[in-house]
């Protein structure tokens, strides 16, 4: 797959701190056929002046666009409907200060050869607060995807994903205009609602940089578990269910009627109380990738928290 062009499509906001490693290990790939795409969410400081340096140090075709400005979920959403992205071509997301490995674009595109239909690749990272600095590997997932997975949690960091012309073609069907709560979330669940595969690679993809306020990011460990509780009790991660059912709604028809008897059950169930409610959770199937968590998840559904 030497000569698939895959579109890099990079969501940035004030993010000159780190950019700069990001750009040269884009440059850097294994894989040549890229163009890059960034979409400038109303940077101030020297964002877009490093976006036109690298444009000027690389042949690949470099587009900087105006965002949306109205969030980074809407920011990603908006790249990967751009009307002017080359038909056919795969799709991956960028971070602004992550660092790419050499192979990243390469192993994608070779493990999602082997897919059929529309597909997204996503693998695990490293993570650390500096390239050079100490690191761990994010957490590893034995479950394989699937939409009973996907309705209670995301795999992997929208950074890690890859999705080909067909499954870049299908995510610009969505009619959707109510932004899901992250969208890496919700592309996993799109995919498997459409029908898709979603290839999860055990071995990471690229260098992951953890900042002190990047909740998300944080993943293991007795405070991860603590702010993951915070969230769940809190109402937050409630909220953020409703934004992706609310999201995935406006695209009924383009899933499986499977998909859409689940989404409408998972629906439903939220509205159920008692024992009604968690009998159905079991007959859904819904779970996280650690037995733990999935016991902790079915706890917080019975308090009507999930």
């Amino acid at each position: 797959m030497n000569d698939t062009h895959v579109c890099i499509l990079l969501a940035t906001y004030n993010g000159a701190a780190h950019l700069a490693e990001q750009l040269e290990s884009i440059k850097a790939q294994s894989h040549h056929a890229w163009s890059l795409w960034v979409s400038d969410d109303g940077s101030t400081d020297g964002t877009r002046d490093l976006v036109r340096a690298f444009a000027s140090e690389v042949d690949q075709p470099v587009h900087l666009l105006e965002g949306p400005r109205a969030g980074c979920a809407a920011n990603f959403l908006s790249l990967m409907r751009h009307p002017d992205l080359p038909e056919g071509a795969f799709l991956a997301l960028c971070d602004q200060d992550d660092v790419w490995f050499h192979g990243r674009l390469s192993r994608a595109l070779d493990l999602l050869r082997l897919s059929q239909g529309p597909a997204l690749y996503a693998s695990r990272t490293e993570i650390g607060q500096a390239p050079d600095g100490p690191r761990r590997l994010s957490p590893q997932h034995h479950k394989a995807p699937s939409l009973a997975n996907a309705l209670i949690q995301t795999i992997a960091g929208g950074n890690t994903m890859v999705l080909t012309g067909e499954g870049a073609a299908l995510v610009r069907k969505s009619r959707s205009q109510h932004p899901p709560a992250f969208h890496d979330w919700w592309l996993y669940q799109f995919i498997m609602a459409a029908g898709g595969q979603v290839i999860y690679d055990d071995q990471p993809s690229l260098f992951y940089r953890q900042h002190d306020e990047n909740t998300l990011g944080r993943n293991r460990g007795f405070a991860a578990r603590y702010a993951r509780l915070g969230t769940i009790m809190g109402g937050q991660y409630r909220g953020w269910v409703d934004a992706n059912l609310t999201a995935l709604e406006d695209d009924m028809e383009l899933f499986t009627p499977e998909a859409r008897n689940v989404l409408e059950r998972f629906t439903r169930l939220r509205k159920q109380v008692g024992l009604s409610r968690m009998m159905e959770w079991r007959r859904l199937g819904l779970h996280r990738q650690r037995r733990a968590e999935t016991a902790l998840m079915a706890m917080a559904a019975a308090m009507g928290r999930v």
